[in-house]
């Protein structure tokens, strides 16, 4: 009977300590170090090239497509698990994986991510 209460206690005293969290309130928060931005080379299949800066360092999150010598900013309107969607007035950007379509006054264009 004295085993059987001392492995209750033991138990007990077991759970306990593992419920306890070691926490140093004057510890300063670790700082997490990420890219304010990333940037992503394409190409569609019939040879156009785009890149993709991708800006991650304030709200929204925007992406900046560069085609020759324009640039168009684009606001994220949409994520899901996989993707992301930007837009602006005139233009979508919805990046999926290693594909990204583009569509810009009716007309839809499919990138693959290139090296």
């Amino acid at each position: 009977m004295i085993k059987r209460y001392f492995l209750v206690f033991s138990l007990l005293c077991c759970a306990a300590c593992g419920t306890q969290k070691a926490v140093r309130p004057d510890a300063p928060a670790p700082v997490v170090a990420e890219s304010e931005s990333q940037t992503i080379h394409y190409k569609s299949y019939k040879g156009k090239h785009l890149t993709a800066v991708y800006y991650n360092n304030h709200s929204p999150l925007t992406v900046e497509l560069r085609e020759g010598n324009t640039t168009e900013t684009l606001k994220q309107v949409q994520s899901w698990a996989k993707g992301v969607e930007y837009s602006n007035a005139s233009t979508r950007w919805h990046v999926q994986e290693d594909r990204a379509t583009l569509k810009r006054k009716g007309k839809v264009t499919v990138y693959r991510e290139v090296d």
